[in-house]
């Protein structure tokens, strides 16, 4: 198609406003790898096209499908030229699920981030585990990156690969993010799907910080958690004032600052 484009398609996609637009899959190989990298904006400075297509054909192999994630494609690209640097390191995540009788499920994730030399170590509640994960990274790396608090997620697709293992099936997740001005989808596979969503998450953000020119600047991580939750009585129900009603939330880290 590169070479005569019409054996392709029978009429000029400008005619009706399209322009051509070719796919990355493991089915292309080194023309066709470095010419979508050029039309993104890349130049491969230091990346052999040969070595990149044929890493592209493990990965989608491993269950990744580059297609429907160009932003993971784009990171890809990045990663693997000269003088690249990462703008933060995930160290470990811990991601706990919690159902008790009587109450209504919970979920917890911590997580560690390194930036600039200082590792941060945070939490986060979510009303599952890949919300909480999500929560938490976006806690910890919104302490070193102000620019991320326009990021949220806006879709989350999960596939599975391979139906016969059932639920030891490998997965693919696929998130839709966006900062209010642009979207960009990125993806994560694994037979764990906390950890293909992880993967996902973390090429989001990363994205973003490198998309939208994210500065390094450290605040405290208290001024944007959320208003802690009431208090309890013990069995998971609001505990009552004198007076017989709810006691409020009390203030965010942020107010009392």
């Amino acid at each position: 198609m590169l070479k005569v484009d019409r054996s392709y398609q029978h009429v000029d996609p400008g005619i009706v406003g399209n322009v051509s637009r070719l796919v990355v899959s493991e089915l292309g190989g080194r023309a066709n790898t470095q010419r979508r990298a050029e039309q993104l904006g890349h130049a491969l400075e230091g990346v052999d096209p040969r070595e990149l297509s044929l890493l592209i054909k493990r990965l989608e192999a491993d269950g990744l499908a580059f297609e429907g994630a160009e932003a993971s494609f784009e990171l890809l690209v990045r990663r693997h030229q000269t003088g690249y640097a990462p703008p933060f390191r995930l160290v470990d995540f811990t991601v706990l699920v919690e159902a008790r009788e009587g109450t209504e499920l919970r979920a917890e994730a911590t997580v560690k981030v390194a930036v600039d030399g200082e590792v941060l170590h945070t939490a986060a509640d979510g009303n599952g585990p890949v919300n909480a994960l999500d929560s938490a990274l976006r806690k910890a790396l919104r302490a070193f990156y102000p620019g991320l608090d326009a990021v949220h997620l806006v879709d989350y697709k999960v596939r599975i690969l391979d139906g016969e293992s059932a639920t030891a099936a490998r997965t693919r997740v696929i998130i839709d993010s966006s900062d209010g001005v642009r979207e960009w989808s990125t993806m994560g596979s694994d037979t764990n799907i906390i950890a293909a969503s992880c993967a996902a998450l973390t090429d989001s953000i990363e994205y973003a910080i490198w998309k939208t020119g994210a500065e390094l600047r450290r605040r405290d991580e208290r001024h944007f958690t959320t208003s802690h939750a009431p208090a309890t009585n013990g069995n998971g129900s609001p505990a009552a004032t004198s007076a017989g009603q709810p006691s409020s939330p009390s203030k965010s880290d942020e107010e009392v600052a």
